[in-house]
């Protein structure tokens, strides 16, 4: 299999003000990028089993989440292999690069067939003048540009003429796809559960638990299959909250979970990573919506 008119673009931000920029790219780069892909593109595939999302399961190596009639957000489905030639560059908005969530390639198969390839894509992945030393004529020298470094593996592949999504781990295809809508929602019983995890002093069990609103329970549930309460202790996540307008407690080694629901919110989000700081404003963000955070 060859990719034929490879183009490829930033996700950058969230929500409804999300957008792509283009990554220019001279003829040999975007060739050897071409064959690079479509190695990942075929690696993704080989050997899988496609299965139905279900956000209560882990899909194993060689299993493949899978949506039907997936409706890409309007920035993305606008967009073809031509018209990403007409989008403003990311050279032109470097400091775009703190807020990019994804890498989304526009190819077609030799075949004829239409693919949108994802990595994702976090602030790890910039590289800052200084930091990298690269061989130039037996000296080495540091870009004066910010770069960016691009990952070995795609997060995952969207099938245009059959309108499918394939991926592997729902939290990191969140990150730059929205996902939750398709997340089953906790029930009481759940919610319960979660709030009575060893990481946890919920402050009012009941006011969280009983009649909580959908979004609450989309929450609930992401929160408890993501492992994070497993992983971290209170003091880690508490350390981890600096510059997100947090002010998580701690109590006899575990998380004062609040009553009030603007601050329960407020932590939910947190937990389920779904705050992010502008790079520009630095004012906070939620990311399913792009709106400024309470």
């Amino acid at each position: 299999m060859m990719f034929r008119d490879f183009q490829l673009a930033a996700i950058v931000g969230k929500g409804a003000n999300a957008r792509l920029l283009r990554v220019p790219m001279h003829q040999a780069l975007q060739e050897t990028l071409a064959e690079s892909w479509c190695g990942q593109y075929e690696t993704f595939l080989r050997g899988i089993q496609e299965i139905d999302f279900d956000a209560g399961y882990q899909a194993e190596e060689h299993e493949r989440f899978r949506l039907e009639d997936y409706e890409l957000p309007g920035y993305i489905a606008e967009q073809d292999g031509a018209s990403i030639a007409e989008l403003d560059a990311i050279t032109n908005d470097e400091q775009s690069l703190d807020i990019t969530r994804g890498l989304v390639a526009f190819v077609r198969t030799d075949e004829g067939d239409n693919l949108l390839l994802f990595q994702n894509f976090s602030r790890s992945h910039v590289i800052r003048p200084g930091r990298f030393l690269f061989l130039q004529r037996n000296t080495y020298e540091t870009t004066q540009r910010p770069g960016l470094t691009l990952a070995d593996k795609l997060s995952a592949v969207f099938l245009s003429d059959e309108q499918k999504l394939l991926f592997h781990n729902f939290r990191t295809v969140n990150s730059f796809l929205p996902l939750a809508e398709f997340y089953s929602e906790a029930s009481e019983q759940q919610i319960r559960e979660v709030l009575q995890h060893e990481l946890f002093e919920p402050e009012d069990l009941d006011a969280l638990a009983v009649d909580a609103p959908q979004w609450f329970r989309k929450r609930f549930a992401m929160l408890k299959d993501s492992g994070v309460l497993d992983d971290y202790s209170a003091n880690q996540i508490r350390e981890r909250s600096a510059g997100y307008e947090i002010i998580i407690q701690v109590r006899n080694g575990r998380i004062v979970f609040p009553a009030e629901r603007p601050e329960a919110k407020k932590l939910l989000q947190f937990l389920n990573e779904e705050l992010f700081r502008g790079a520009i404003t630095e004012t906070l963000y939620e990311t399913n919506s792009k709106r400024e955070a309470d």
